[in-house]
């Protein structure tokens, strides 16, 4: 599976109702799209949940690269360019996926990363060891990318948290689409 995520970094006076509206108008475009296992709608607001800045960052997993390849380069994609100008597309590779029964009905997602420094055998790393251990999720994804050396898990939870470790972040899930 292929994970991709666009970070779009938004003013901090941008009214995020834009991005609202634009996700309850659209997001249901994705609803069965091919080789899409999902697609998390995310986005932080300034001075909410502890965030310092406004993104809108969606994030997808894909189960064949055909799916991706399809959405980026026949149109689909073009929405964002048109919408937000030219930005990059973050590529992973899952290397753990744990999707509970009603993941869709998350309200937020945790995201932590870590750093895979250089080290002579990547044998000694135990990924799935080394992320915070979130009770009452509903999934965990763990994401790398070896040409950057880091790794990400983004826990699927309901409620919002009050209280989440400094390492990580929560954002604000609009809509799924499975």
């Amino acid at each position: 599976m292929i994970a991709m995520q666009y970070n779009i970094n938004l003013p901090s006076d941008y009214d995020m109702k834009i991005i609202k509206k634009r996700v309850e108008e659209n997001g249901h475009k994705t609803d069965g799209f091919k080789d899409l296992v999902f697609k998390a709608y995310l986005l932080t607001e300034n001075g909410k949940d502890g965030s310092i800045q406004n993104t809108y960052e969606p994030l997808y997993l894909w189960g064949d690269s055909d799916g991706m390849n399809n959405f980026i380069f026949n149109g689909y994609f073009d929405n964002i360019l048109n919408s937000f100008g030219w930005i990059n597309i973050n590529i992973g590779i899952t290397y753990a996926i744990e999707l509970q029964e009603g993941f869709q009905n998350s309200q937020y997602i945790l995201e932590e990363y870590k750093v895979i420094n250089p080290i002579k055998s990547l044998r000694k790393i135990c990924i799935k060891n080394d992320f915070e251990v979130i009770d009452d999720n509903l999934g965990e994804v763990i994401i790398y990318n070896p040409d950057k050396w880091k790794y990400v898990k983004y826990t699927f939870i309901k409620q919002r948290r009050e209280n989440i470790p400094e390492n990580m972040r929560m954002l604000k899930i609009s809509h799924i689409s499975i």
